[in-house]
């Protein structure tokens, strides 16, 4: 990102560079200025190192965090009673559902069973003997 924005700066330098020097019969005080402004905002983009902007966004993410902290622990406050309720109501319904299932489980292995036990016995009276 560093680069890009030296690279748009660098162009638009160059843009008031060429302006200036086909203007700058009629305004040559305000485009050295404009000139200026470019070039030392150019200069400083060079000096800033990467560790110091590494630094300053950790310090905008710390500063993000202890502000948006003392909310998260707030809305976490507020739905522990919700999530709680939720759950006695979920338990009993789990288990009233398990006890209905139960009967219908064993019902199921034994229709399996049986199938299975069928399908063996039809594909020995086909396979001949060995």
């Amino acid at each position: 990102m560093k680069f890009s924005l030296l690279a748009v700066l660098l162009v638009v330098l160059a843009i008031v560079s060429e302006s200036a020097s086909l203007v700058k019969r009629d305004a040559p005080a305000e485009l050295e200025k404009i000139a200026k402004y470019f070039q030392d905002l150019v200069d400083k983009l060079k000096n800033v190192e990467g560790t110091e902007l590494a630094n300053k966004a950790n310090a905008y993410f710390e500063q993000s965090r202890a502000q948006l902290q003392p909310m998260v622990e707030k809305l976490q406050e507020q739905l522990k009673p919700l999530s709680s309720n939720i759950e006695d109501h979920i338990k009993p319904l789990a288990a009233s559902v398990q006890a209905q299932v139960a009967p219908l489980a064993g019902l199921v292995q034994t229709h399996v069973e049986d199938v299975l036990k069928f399908v063996a016995d039809k594909s020995k009276s086909i396979l001949p003997p060995q």
